[in-house]
C-alpha cells in the first residue's frame, strides 16, 4: 500500500469509528449501517491490489473520498496528523453535524456509495490476500452421502435390460450412456435437496433424454420430493419406482419433456409430473473440449466460467469413482443443440459416467522418488487450465510408462504455462489470479501427504477407510483453497463488466483433428532419428548440418518410392523447387562439381550478361547454392543471376523483379530465396521488386514462399528490403546453439517475432571457395532457412500416403508464405526477446511418428 492509499485508509477508518460511536449513542440503525460500510471499506483497502488503485481502476474510491472530505471539511491531502487537535475536532464535529442535519435519503445514498466501493475493492484484492483468505467451502460442498447416493443410484438404475435393438454384451452388464452436467446448480438457503442435471440415452446416436436428479440432504426427507412435505407430497403409489433396467421404457419414446427423479429407498424414483426441457442435446457423442478449443472461440468470461465449473466439479467428486479416470480435454464433452435447423453449442461441460470402475481404489498419489508431480488428476486439470487459457489444446507425448507419462505431461504443461503468461487477455487486470490457480495445480508441494506417524483416523471419503480416504480428503481440501477458490472469486468478482456468451462462437477455420497422438503400429516410422550426439552438451557445426541432411535424405527416399509407384502428389516431378536469386553459381566449385550436386541444378537464367551457361564471378551465389544443397540435398535448384557483385545491387531492381517472375511463373518454384537487401530509401528498387512479388503472388494464388535475409549491419541499420515486405519471411542469423548473432538488425516490429537460422558456425569445407564472400551472416542463414522450408514441404508430400489419406486443403496452406511462417513458428525454439530459432531436427525427434507430426502441422496451420 502506498502512502496516499494508506492515508486514505486511515482517514476512512477513523471516520467510520466516529460515526459508529455516534450511531451507538443515538441507537440509530441507519448510522450504524453507514459506519459498518465505512469500516469494511477501510479493511478492504488494506488488501487491495496497489496496481488497481494506481491505474485508476476503482473510480468509486475517489467519489467516496471526495464526499467524506466535504463532510469533514478537509480539502487537502495529506490529511493533518490524526494526533492534532484541529484534525480531531473536525472529524468529531463535522460528521456529526452532517448526520444531524442530513435526511435519511442522503445518508442512504452515502451508504450505497460505500457499499459499491466495498464491492469494487473486493474485485481488486491482491492475489496474496485472496489465497490467504479462502472462503469456507461448506456452503457449496456436497456431503459425501449425497455423492454416494447419486452415483450408486445412477449405477443401479442405468443398467439396460430390455431395450430392443441395442447390442448386448454376452455375460457382462450394459449401462445406458449417462452424462453428468458439471455446471453446479445453485442451492437455495431453505432447499432440502441437492439437484443435478444429467442426460441418458439408449445409444448416443438416437437421442438424449433430459433428466433432473434430486438427492435429499436428510435421511428422513427421502420419502418426499423437493419442496413437498408429508401432507402434500406424491404418494408411494403415484410414482413409478425405478429398479434395475427400468430406464429402458422411459427412453423408448420421446416425450419432449424433462423427466425428474428423487432418490429414496436406495434408488431413484420417477416423479409423476414432467417439466419443460432444460437440456436439448442433439443425437451423437458430442464434441470434446479438445475439438472445442480447435474449432471455437472462448470469450474471456467464458474461459473463466468454464475453468471454474470444471474445477468445482473436480473438487466435489475428487473422492468418488467418477474421478477414477483422470479428466482431460478428450473426456470433457459439449453437446450441440438444434436451433431452427442449425446446431449451436451451449457452454455446458459434461462428463461421461464410467459405471464399470465403481468401487476401485481412488488414491492416485504417486511416489516422490521419480515423479515431478504426484497427483495425475490435478496435473491433468492443470493442463486443461492452460489449454483453456491459451484457447488451444497442447500436444502431449504418448509414453510407455506412467512415470514417463507424468513427467512428460508436466514438462509440456510447464512450457504451456510460460506461453500463457505471455499471452494477451484483452488487457485483463486479474489474469494473474488465473495464472496463480494454474501454478498451484502444477506445484506438487501444495498437496503434500499427511503425516503417517500420527494416530489412525477414520476414513472420510466414500467406501474407503483409514489413511487413504483421509489423504484424499486432505488433497481435495488443498485443491479447493489453492485452485477452486481463486477461480470462484474470479468468476464471481474478477470478470465483472466482461460479456459472456450462452453459445460458443465457431472459428472461421476449424480443424478436424484429434488431440490424441496416435501410436498405431501399422504406421511405420518414416524417418530414422539423427545421431544422438545432437543432444550432447556440445553441438558441433558438422552435427547440425549432417542431421538436417540426413532427415532430408530419408524423406526424399520415401518420396522417390511414391513417385515410382505413381502415388505422389506431383507424380511427374520429384523434390521441392527452390529458386536462388543471387550472383549466379559456379558449377566447377569444389562442392558443386560432384555428380550428386550437379543433378540438383534444374534451371538457370542470367539476367546480367545473358550467359547460357552458369557463371559466378563474385562467388556469393555459389556459396548460397552450396549451403542450400548441403542442408536439403534433394531439392531442385533454380538459379537466377540478378547482379554481378554486391556493388551492382542498387541498379539491379528491375533484374531482381524479372528474376522473381522467371522463378515463379516459368520455373514454377515453390520457394524463392533472396540473400540480399536494399535500404528503405531505395524507392525505385522497392517499387519494382514489390510489384513483382505481388504479381507473382496473385498469379500463383498465394502458392509460393518468399525468404529474404534481414541484413548484417547490426544495430546501425534497420532490416533491409525485401525482408521487410509483408509477403516475405525475414531471416536473421544464429550460431549452432540458436543464439542470435550481434550483426543482425534490430527488430523494428517490437512485438513481432523474428526467425533465425544457422548463419554462423558454417563448416569450413563449405566456405573454402571464394572465402572473402563466404562469410557468416543472414545470407547463409537464408539459404539454411530455404533448405528447412524444402524439408518441410517434401515431408508434407509423403505424409498423406503414410497416413493413408488425401492431401487435404489444410496441408496445402504450407505452400504459402503465411503457412510457412506458421510452420516456422511450430518448429522453432523461443530464444526470448521475440526471437525464434529454426530447429527442424528437434521437431522430428520430439514427434517420432507421422500422425504426431500431422497433428502438429495441422494445428499450426
Amino acid at each position: 500500500m502506498d502512502s496516499t492509499t494508506r492515508q486514505q485508509q486511515m482517514f476512512i477508518e477513523e471516520f467510520g469509528q466516529l460515526i459508529l460511536e455516534h450511531g451507538q449513542s443515538q441507537m440509530s440503525p441507519d448510522t450504524g449501517f453507514l459506519a459498518t460500510h465505512l469500516l469494511l471499506v477501510s479493511e478492504r483497502l488494506r488488501s487491495v491490489n496497489p496496481r488497481a488503485v494506481a491505474n485508476g481502476e476503482i473510480p468509486q474510491l475517489n467519489k467516496v473520498i471526495v464526499k467524506l472530505e466535504s463532510i469533514a471539511k478537509i480539502t487537502r491531502t495529506p490529511y493533518p496528523s490524526s494526533g492534532s487537535k484541529a484534525h480531531t475536532n473536525r472529524l468529531r464535529n463535522n460528521p456529526i453535524e452532517f448526520l444531524n442535519s442530513s435526511d435519511n435519503n442522503e445518508r442512504a445514498k452515502l451508504s450505497k456509495h460505500c457499499e459499491n466501493l466495498s464491492d469494487a475493492l473486493y474485485a481488486h484484492v491482491s492475489i496474496e490476500y485472496l489465497l490467504a483468505n479462502p472462503r469456507r467451502s461448506e456452503r457449496i460442498e456436497y456431503p459425501v452421502s449425497i455423492k454416494k447416493k447419486l452415483l450408486s443410484g445412477l449405477r443401479e438404475n442405468s443398467i439396460c435390460t430390455s431395450c430392443v435393438g441395442v447390442k448386448e454384451n454376452q455375460g457382462s452388464t450394459r449401462w445406458h450412456p449417462t452424462r453428468l452436467l458439471l455446471q453446479q446448480k445453485p442451492r437455495e438457503g431453505n432447499c432440502e435437496t441437492v439437484d443435478f442435471n444429467a442426460i441418458i440415452a439408449r445409444i448416443p446416436q438416437e437421442r438424449w433424454q433430459d433428466v433432473g436428479l434430486s438427492v435429499p440432504l436428510r435421511e428422513n426427507l427421502e420419502g418426499f420430493a423437493e419442496g413437498s412435505g408429508p401432507s402434500n407430497g406424491p404418494s408411494h403409489e403415484q410414482e413409478s419406482h425405478l429398479v434395475q433396467g427400468l430406464f429402458c421404457p422411459i427412453l423408448k419414446d420421446n416425450i419432449f419433456a424433462r423427466s425428474c427423479f428423487v432418490f429414496r429407498n436406495g434408488h431413484f424414483s420417477r416423479l409423476p409430473n414432467v417439466q419443460a426441457l432444460e437440456q436439448q442435446p442433439c443425437p451423437g457423442n458430442g464434441i470434446t473440449l479438445t475439438a472445442i478449443l480447435q474449432q471455437y472461440t472462448l470469450q474471456l468470461k467464458d474461459k473463466v466460467d468454464l475453468a471454474h465449473m470444471m474445477a468445482q466439479a473436480l473438487w466435489q467428486f475428487y473422492d468418488t469413482w467418477l474421478l477414477y479416470d483422470k479428466w482431460n480435454s478428450d473426456c470433457i464433452l459439449f453437446m450441440p443443440e438444434d436451433h431452427e435447423g442449425a446446431q449451436r453449442v451451449p457452454i455446458k461441460p459434461y462428463v461421461s459416467i464410467q459405471f464399470e470402475v465403481a468401487g476401485r481404489n481412488l488414491d492416485d498419489r504417486l511416489s516422490e522418488d521419480s515423479h515431478v508431480h504426484q497427483h495425475p488428476r490435478i496435473l491433468a486439470f492443470a493442463i486443461m487450465l492452460i489449454e483453456i487459457g491459451l484457447g488451444r489444446p497442447l500436444q502431449l507425448r504418448q509414453c510407455n510408462s506412467l512415470t514417463a507419462q507424468v513427467n512428460a505431461d508436466h514438462n509440456v504443461a510447464f512450457q504451456g504455462l510460460k506461453k500463457l503468461k505471455k499471452s494477451s487477455w484483452e488487457d485483463f487486470s486479474n489474469k494473474d489470479v488465473f495464472i496463480q490457480a494454474t501454478v498451484n495445480c502444477l506445484n506438487s508441494v501444495n498437496y503434500k501427504p499427511l503425516d503417517t506417524t500420527a494416530a489412525p483416523v477414520l476414513g472420510l471419503a466414500g467406501d474407503h477407510d483409514g489413511w487413504p480416504a483421509l489423504q484424499i480428503d486432505h488433497t481435495r481440501r488443498a485443491f479447493y483453497d489453492k485452485v477452486v477458490w481463486p477461480l470462484q472469486w474470479l468468476a464471481e468478482y474478477g470478470v465483472s463488466g466482461h460479456q459472456s456468451a450462452s453459445y460458443l462462437r465457431k472459428n472461421q477455420k476449424s480443424l478436424q483433428i484429434s488431440r490424441a497422438l496416435s501410436t498405431r503400429e501399422d504406421i511405420k516410422e518414416d524417418i530414422q532419428p539423427p545421431s544422438t550426439e545432437f543432444h550432447g552438451g556440445c553441438i558441433h557445426p558438422k552435427d547440425w548440418l549432417g542431421n538436417l541432411k540426413e532427415i532430408h535424405k530419408h524423406i526424399y527416399r520415401r518420396l522417390r518410392e511414391l513417385v515410382a509407384s505413381g502415388k505422389s502428389f506431383r507424380v511427374d516431378e520429384m523434390g521441392i523447387r527452390v529458386a536462388i536469386l543471387d550472383t549466379g553459381y559456379n558449377p566447377k566449385a569444389p562442392r558443386l562439381a560432384s555428380k550428386a550436386a550437379a543433378k540438383c541444378f534444374k534451371g538457370w537464367k542470367d539476367f546480367v550478361s545473358g550467359s547460357d551457361i552458369p557463371v559466378d564471378s563474385f562467388g556469393h551465389g555459389t556459396f548460397m547454392a552450396t549451403v542450400l544443397i548441403y542442408s536439403a540435398p534433394m531439392s531442385e535448384v533454380h538459379v537466377a543471376r540478378v547482379a554481378e557483385t554486391t556493388k551492382e545491387l542498387p541498379q539491379s531492381g528491375h533484374r531482381i523483379a524479372e528474376g522473381i517472375r522467371w522463378a515463379a511463373l516459368e520455373q514454377n518454384a515453390d520457394i524463392i530465396s533472396m540473400s540480399f537487401g536494399f535500404p528503405a530509401s531505395d524507392v525505385e528498387a522497392y517499387k519494382q521488386v514489390s510489384e513483382a512479388i505481388e504479381e507473382v503472388k496473385m498469379k500463383r494464388d498465394g502458392q509460393i514462399i518468399f525468404l529474404a535475409s534481414a541484413g548484417n549491419s547490426g544495430v546501425y541499420e534497420d532490416e533491409t528490403f525485401p525482408a521487410t515486405h509483408p509477403f516475405v519471411i525475414s531471416i536473421r542469423a544464429t550460431n549452432c546453439l540458436g543464439e542470435f548473432i550481434n550483426t543482425n538488425p534490430r527488430n523494428r516490429g517490437g512485438d513481432k517475432e523474428v526467425f533465425g537460422a544457422i548463419g554462423d558456425d558454417i563448416p569450413i569445407h563449405l566456405r573454402d571457395f571464394c572465402t572473402e564472400v563466404s562469410q557468416p551472416g543472414t545470407s547463409a542463414a537464408t539459404a539454411v532457412a530455404a533448405g528447412t522450408a524444402a524439408i518441410m514441404l517434401t515431408y508434407v508430400l509423403i505424409l498423406p500416403h503414410l497416413l493413408e489419406m488425401e492431401l487435404d486443403e489444410i496441408l496445402k496452406q504450407l505452400w504459402t508464405t503465411e503457412g510457412m511462417r506458421k510452420m516456422f513458428t511450430k518448429i522453432s525454439a523461443d530464444m526470448g526477446q521475440q526471437q525464434r530459432f529454426l530447429n527442424p531436427v528437434k521437431f522430428f525427434l520430439n514427434k517420432p511418428n507421422p500422425f504426431r507430426r500431422y497433428c502438429a502441422i495441422v494445428e499450426c496451420l
